[in-house]
């Protein structure tokens, strides 16, 4: 136990050395150099486009949406579909018993022939009266009683007709069908259960998915920031309507939606602008209720400045970046704004043309000769904020 406590302990000391010699060794190297220039790898700051966009939750919502409701009292008898599968417009889903419905028509069916009948004979018996004032036989009151009569039976004839009609359309509402096509869900109800017009009784509920609505919202406080980024006048607002759609685990949707209306207006109980996309969804990969990831371009601006991460030194006192001045490393402190990409986006400190060091220098000191071993390079043009 004792050996391997002291083995521990000169295999730190050796590895503390090491280090030791290692540093004397680079800043012995860099003072005989003396006023050899040290090479180092740059980066030329450069103006380039800049597209940036917000990365914002969202959740998927069917286009359209139908709930299956039932239209007539009875027993539910059969299912005639099965969950989860397309269907179409008019299809049948449930089979109500219509033997109650059935006898309706029927009895409706009786009435109107009744009706007809009633209507038949008065209608014969005033064409006598006609014939009979004509000869002086009846009264002219006697006619008009018969003649309203007649009207009369006209008019329950219409009522028995209308009565037959709603008696089959309900014996239609027994096959319940499907208002709409798309993909439908679990059936609320089972097979014998009895279900009723009056409380609309929810048998099932269908989604159109080929197409799908992805509604989020953006942070007005989010706007205000870019719009300050956008003082310059050089820099447009969102100039396309196409959005990407990425699943919660960082994967992109095979197809990019379209941003369908803005309500400019911000909810005072969130402080957010509500946004809504349309999303083509033929393979059916979007659920509604599925929570994703929206890109949205929000603006462009071709006068930015940018630089390579690795070149931004971060630290109590602010960032700063290394770069060749008068043949010399120097220290240069910046104000940074958005990330775009691999590269930060400078706000002030830095010029176009400037050759910023993104080697590794943290033996060189400040003043220290150094020279572009590279040719230099400038930041990354069409770039997204992510």
């Amino acid at each position: 136990m004792k050996s391997n406590s002291m083995t521990t302990r000169t295999l730190f000391k050796s590895t503390l050395l090491g280090l030791f010699v290692s540093t004397l060794t680079f800043s012995s190297l860099a003072a005989e150099q003396g006023s050899q220039p040290v090479p180092v790898e740059v980066s030329t700051v450069s103006e380039g486009l800049t597209t940036f966009t917000q990365d914002l939750p969202g959740r998927v919502n069917a286009i359209r949406t139908a709930e299956v409701r039932a239209r007539v009292d009875g027993i539910l008898e059969k299912r005639v579909f099965k969950e989860g599968d397309m269907v179409k417009q008019g299809e049948g889903l449930f089979h109500i018993d219509k033997r109650q419905l059935q006898a309706d028509v029927q009895a409706a069916k009786a009435n109107l022939s009744d009706a007809i009948a009633q209507q038949e004979l008065n209608q014969q018996t005033l064409e006598r009266y006609s014939k009979l004032l004509e000869l002086g036989a009846v009264s002219k009151q006697e006619f008009d009683t018969f003649s309203a009569q007649n009207e009369q039976a006209k008019a329950r004839v219409e009522l028995a007709r209308a009565n037959l009609r709603n008696a089959q359309i309900q014996l239609e509402y027994a096959t319940v069908t499907a208002p709409i096509s798309g993909r439908i869900g679990r059936a609320m109800v089972t097979e014998g259960a009895l279900v009723r017009a009056a409380e609309s009784t929810h048998l099932a509920t269908i989604e159109q998915l080929d197409q799908v609505y992805v509604d989020f919202t953006r942070s007005s406080s989010e706007m205000m920031e870019l719009r300050k980024l956008f003082e310059s006048g050089q820099s447009s607002n969102a100039s396309s309507s196409t959005v990407q759609i990425f699943y919660n685990d960082g994967t992109q949707f095979p197809g990019s939606g379209k941003l369908e209306f803005s309500s400019w207006s911000v909810e005072p109980d969130t402080g957010s602008v509500q946004l809504r996309a349309i999303v083509d969804n033929p393979d059916h990969l979007l659920l509604p209720g599925m929570f994703v990831r929206v890109k949205l371009p929000v603006g462009e601006s071709e006068s930015l400045l940018q630089v390579p991460q690795k070149a931004v030194t971060m630290s109590a006192n602010g960032a700063t970046v290394k770069l060749i001045k008068d043949g010399k490393l120097a220290v240069q402190p910046v104000e940074l704004g958005p990330m775009v990409g691999p590269n930060w986006v400078v706000k002030s400190g830095l010029q176009r043309g400037d050759q910023v060091i993104v080697s590794n220098t943290q033996f060189l000191q400040p003043g220290t000769p150094v020279t572009a071993m590279n040719k230099p390079s400038g930041a990354a043009q069409n770039q997204t904020q992510e």
